[in-house]
């Protein structure tokens, strides 16, 4: 049987990895606000919505299969696996 409290640690660790991940390309609160806003060249706005959109996509894809975890072990085995990062970022 899985814990629900098990299920929210490995929910926010998970969260924290797709963040973590995202800020370690160099794309931080700044540069994402500068992609929004188009300050950029065009290729490296869409290299970091992409990187950022990829991130979310493994992200759920992830918290998907711990909700549909069966157990606590069958939770942690759940891995967020980075997206490669793209050129022109």
């Amino acid at each position: 049987m899985i814990d629900q409290n098990h299920i929210e640690r490995c929910i926010d660790e998970l969260r924290e990895a797709s963040t973590s991940a995202i800020r370690w390309t160099g794309i931080d609160t700044i540069a994402q606000q500068n992609a929004a806003f188009g300050i950029y060249s065009l290729e490296r706005c869409e290299a970091i919505k992409s990187y950022i959109a990829a991130c979310r996509n493994e992200y759920l894809r992830c918290k998907a299969l711990i909700l549909a975890a069966q157990t606590n072990d069958d939770a942690d085995a759940v891995q967020f696996v980075p997206p490669p990062v793209p050129e022109g970022l």
